[in-house]
């Protein structure tokens, strides 16, 4: 009977704790191309960002993200999405998406590269693949301080 009560006991602590700390993590992706001299600034995206998470009162977004995956610069984000719901998810996307589209249109014609924002959502084991098995002989995968 001891053994019983020992069991349950157990049972209700490690539960509670399984099921509240899985989170089905998605990420945006956000990509730096290169035309022939580099990537575009990465600035406009990440004052977005900033500001989205301001204005809507959000904890820190998780961001990684991806160095090496060109000779010119180019990399990708991986913004988290975990603290928005799916209406702030679509809203936070197509922002990112109008930013991205403002970017590309200033552009220097034969200069700069592009930013490109995924229309998919991709999920948290897709980056665990990529940071087990990087893409590129020389890409590396990191948490990005965008608060800087």
């Amino acid at each position: 009977m001891k053994q019983v009560l020992k069991l349950i006991t157990i049972a209700l602590v490690i539960i509670p704790v399984f099921a509240f700390s899985q989170k089905d993590k998605n990420y945006i992706i956000v990509g730096y191309s290169s035309i022939c001299c580099g990537t575009p600034s990465e600035k406009p995206i990440m004052d977005y960002v900033k500001n989205f998470e301001k204005k809507n009162k959000l904890k820190p977004f998780e961001i990684f993200v991806e160095h090496g995956l060109g000779k010119e610069g180019e990399h990708a984000f991986y913004i988290g999405t975990d603290n928005l719901n799916t209406k702030l998810t679509k809203y936070f996307m197509d922002g990112l998406k109008i930013m991205a589209t403002n970017q590309n249109k200033k552009r220097s014609k034969n200069g700069d590269g592009y930013v490109n924002v995924d229309n998919n959502l991709i999920p948290n084991s897709t980056l665990k693949s990529i940071k087990v098995k990087p893409r590129t002989s020389i890409s590396s995968l990191e948490i990005y301080d965008y608060k800087k």
